[in-house]
């Protein structure tokens, strides 16, 4: 569960109101956002010291006291490149290498010790790095699937993934809430940038900024209006002279739809532009083999980064900072930063997440690539240098220094310099197709919430169902690159985060996509007084996680009812219900009322004489048939005349079977019978199956054996006889089902014979159920009194037995008792004289 929060931090009446350079979260109680900013500035040395302490001594720590390194982005380990795609969506390489790094995992250059540690001590251990082993990999090998075990340790650590990267992404949105951060990408938003931000709140009703916070006054605009032509002068003018204004301040301006969309495709434009991507994003890896991981975190421990092969780094809000200074980064702090920005300019902006959580299926893709695979699709990292520009002439300062160059520990995120151009130095030749990160800007006007993405989608800005639907991976390339849409969350900058998967599937019919790859909805039976299973109650799993980031009652909005209502409701699959009047094969084999005959189970036959109330007609052209119809309730159960049988029934005599069946073995004598009778028909030329016949209700009457003659009671060929039903024992006989009752009879020289009422099957073969005796009714009473007295005395011997271990007890005990007083007597008290 994610860590518990006592106090939550509170949305601002309105964010119109809220001023990038007030920190917001400074007056409130502490929650979620402030024990992250606990840790935020801690370094390298103190991410390796936490390590260490969790490898020697468990700690009881809650999520809230670890710090902001625990949920660090490592990207994979390829670079990544900006690449163009086919107009039909297929991507340029084929790579099916894509890995996902945890927050745990980050492998360093040059080679590694994989030795055991020593606290092992003699104990030694050799795994291969890509030996499928214990419950972290599928074993494929195997005949059977997984045990119970291994499905329980794959479900428990998809949850604690998903967990891990809801609170990562929580301090992602509460860096792209500082003041600081909001200050740098101000400050680098150009002229015309600045002028469409104040058309923007001019038509949105808002008061334009004044005095030094203004964005819409340049100095080049100030220049001009100096001096220079009086002509044109504000002075020189007679009627419209003077620069117009708005008679009516705080109108909104609907003539062209919402002026915010228009701004958000300009600020996506723009960041597209300005932002350069230096590291690889987030990608979703799989299981590995023990071996490889440790020696993974062994390389996160040694402090050896590579962001080509652990990617980004990023420990704390000085980090996120300096990438916002330089404008570079992964994709997924490019997205990051475009929610600060838009945040910067007051407006209401989410961080959405699509999380690639480790899966808790069993499937070939749920596991990692092996070593093999990796090298044969692995990330090019050596770098591109282009030889000449479009002019013919060769590039200058063109920079192919790695990010890896540097082996620092006081290094804790290696970004890249750009080079003149704003372009890496580095190429990635492939990234993820679709985006993992995104911001959802809600409208001050008409609450709508757009989704916008300020790096690969066409358009950037989602305005209608059809571009929402691009952010779902789908097709061929979302395969590849082993991305799924399991998970979607919006982290809203007051700090709570909402699930709004729903919204990006297709006709937000649920499950869709997220089947296989989100946790299911459970029924856990709810038991009553006497162990039966009274009723199923639903439990959704991740809903129970995510109240620990709702929004309360008092923090709710008109957003919130809005997408709720409309874009937020799940709709299920609609079942088609067959046509009342029309007839096909399914409305026959699911009637209630009719049956064709190939519909009829093993033991169902139809009633000799009976006729078909119409024909049905099946097939096309020279293929029709037409098949009769009957109704159901002529339909008749059958059974064998051995299970008839165990029912106290029996054929009558003259009967012919109403349906022909093969011959159904279960034990394993009856089939070697089977098998023998079969191989005498292939002897006699025949070939055919062996078959038996069944019989209805109706051609059964009650088995009623002959009275029995001088108290002798009749016995079949195993010596006993059966009694299924009481009126299969025989007039002037007794069942006696008491235990014991054998003894008591072959002592009084009774003639009996054991009772059979049942059988019971198990490792193929039938085990008869023996209850009691049957004897002669005159023989009855004399069994029973003779069985209450041997019962008292079996009761007798019991208790003495007990008393006799009771009394052993208590000597044992007497006797060690005066073992101690002569120890003391003799020896004294030795314990009371070394306290003294």
């Amino acid at each position: 569960m994610p860590p518990f929060v006592s106090a939550k931090t509170r949305r601002s009446p309105s964010l119109r109101d809220w001023t990038p350079a007030a920190n917001t979260f400074s007056s409130r109680k502490p929650g979620l956002y402030n024990a992250a900013e606990e840790r935020t500035s801690a370094s390298l040395q103190d991410s390796k010291s936490f390590l260490s302490q969790l490898d020697e001594s468990s700690s009881d720590t809650s999520l809230s006291d670890i710090s902001s390194t625990v949920f660090e982005d490592v990207p994979i380990q390829r670079p990544s490149k900006r690449r163009k795609l086919d107009q039909d969506g297929q991507d340029e390489s084929e790579n099916d290498d894509i890995d996902w790094e945890n927050a745990m995992e980050e492998s360093g250059a040059g080679p590694l010790n994989t030795s055991p540690p020593d606290s092992l001590g003699d104990l030694e251990l050799t795994l291969g790095e890509n030996a499928q082993a214990g419950t972290f990999t599928n074993p494929h090998n195997k005949k059977k699937g997984p045990s119970k075990v291994e499905r329980s340790v794959r479900i428990t650590t998809h949850c604690m993934h998903v967990q891990f990267l809801l609170f990562h992404n929580l301090l992602r949105s509460r860096y792209a809430c500082d003041a600081d951060v909001h200050k740098i990408l101000l400050s680098q938003l150009p002229p015309t940038i600045r002028k469409e931000i104040e058309t923007w709140r001019l038509a949105s009703g808002q008061q334009p900024e004044v005095a030094e916070n203004s964005l819409s006054t340049s100095p080049r605009t100030k220049k001009a209006t100096r001096g220079g032509n009086k002509k044109n002068h504000a002075r020189s003018q007679r009627d419209w002279g003077e620069p117009a204004k708005r008679q009516e301040i705080g109108a909104i301006n609907m003539s062209n739809g919402d002026p915010l969309i228009r701004l958000l495709k300009l600020l996506a434009a723009y960041w597209r532009k300005r932002f350069t991507i230096t590291a690889p994003s987030l990608h979703r890896q799989g299981y590995k083999p023990p071996a490889v991981l440790e020696v993974e975190i062994a390389s996160y421990k040694n402090g050896k980064h590579d962001s080509d092969k652990s990617g980004e780094r990023i420990s704390s809000l000085r980090d996120f900072a300096e990438c916002a200074r330089k404008c570079q980064g992964s994709r997924d702090v490019g997205a990051q930063l475009f929610v600060a920005l838009l945040r910067a300019l007051n407006i209401e902006t989410r961080l959405v997440a699509s999380l690639q959580s480790i899966g808790f299926g069993w499937g070939k893709i749920e596991e990692a690539p092996l070593k093999e695979e990796n090298q044969a699709n692995a990330f090019d990292t050596k770098p591109e240098i282009k030889g000449k520009n479009s002019n013919g002439k060769r590039k200058r300062n063109e920079s192919v220094q790695s990010s890896h160059d540097s082996d620092t520990d006081a290094s804790v995120i290696d970004i890249t310099i750009p080079s003149s151009s704003g372009r890496p130095n580095r190429s990635y030749k492939s990234d993820l197709p679709f985006p993992t990160y995104w911001a959802e800007a809600i409208s001050p006007i008409t609450s709508e919430v757009y989704p916008v993405d300020p790096h690969i989608l066409t358009p950037a800005v989602a305005t209608n169902a059809e571009h929402i639907l691009a952010f779902e991976p789908r097709g061929a390339k979302a395969e590849r690159a082993r991305q799924i849409i399991a998970y979607v969350i919006a982290y809203s900058p007051d700090g709570t985060a909402k699930d709004v998967t729903a919204r990006y599937l297709k006709r937000h019919m649920w499950p869709g996509r997220t089947k296989g790859a989100r946790l299911p909805i459970e029924k856990v039976p709810v038991y009553n007084s006497l162990g039966k299973i009274k009723y199923h109650r639903e439990f959704d799993w991740f809903k129970s996680v995510m109240r620990s980031y709702a929004r309360t009652d008092e923090m709710r909005t008109s957003v919130d009812d809005i997408e709720e209502a409309k874009d937020l409701q799940r709709i299920k699959p609609e079942t088609k219900e067959p046509k009342r009047n029309e007839e096909t094969l399914q409305g026959y084999k699911t009637s209630a009322d009719f049956v064709l005959e190939r519909f009829l189970r093993r033991e169902e036959a139809i009633l000799p004489g009976t006729t078909p109330i119409k024909m049905f007609t099946t097939g096309k052209g020279d293929d029709t048939k037409q098949e009769p119809v009957f109704l159901r309730k002529h339909v008749q159960t059958c059974r064998t005349a051995e299970s008839w049988h165990k029912e106290g029934r029996q054929v009558k005599e003259g009967e012919h079977p109403m349906k022909m069946v093969a011959v159904r073995a279960v034990t394993l004598t009856r089939k070697r019978e089977v098998e023998e009778a079969q191989r005498r028909a292939a002897g006699e030329g025949s070939g055919e199956k062996l078959k038996q016949g069944l019989y209805s209700r109706d051609q059964t009457q009650w088995i009623i054996p002959p009275p029995i003659l001088n108290g002798e009671i009749p016995k079949n060929a195993f010596g006993n006889i059966d009694c299924y039903v009481p009126s299969m024992v025989p007039r002037g006989a007794a069942h006696v089902p008491l235990r014991s009752t054998v003894k008591i009879c072959k002592r009084l020289g009774i003639d009996y014979a054991e009772a059979v009422t049942g059988f019971e099957f198990g490792n193929q073969r039938a085990v008869p159920v023996i209850t009691g005796v049957v004897v002669a009714a005159e023989n009855e009473k004399l069994v029973v009194e003779e069985w209450g007295r041997d019962e008292e005395e079996r009761r007798i011997r019991e208790e003495a037995k007990r008393e006799k271990v009771a009394l052993g007890v208590w000597k044992k005990m007497l006797v060690g008792l005066r073992i101690v007083e002569r120890v003391r007597d003799k020896y004294g008290d030795v314990e009371r004289k070394e306290e003294g």
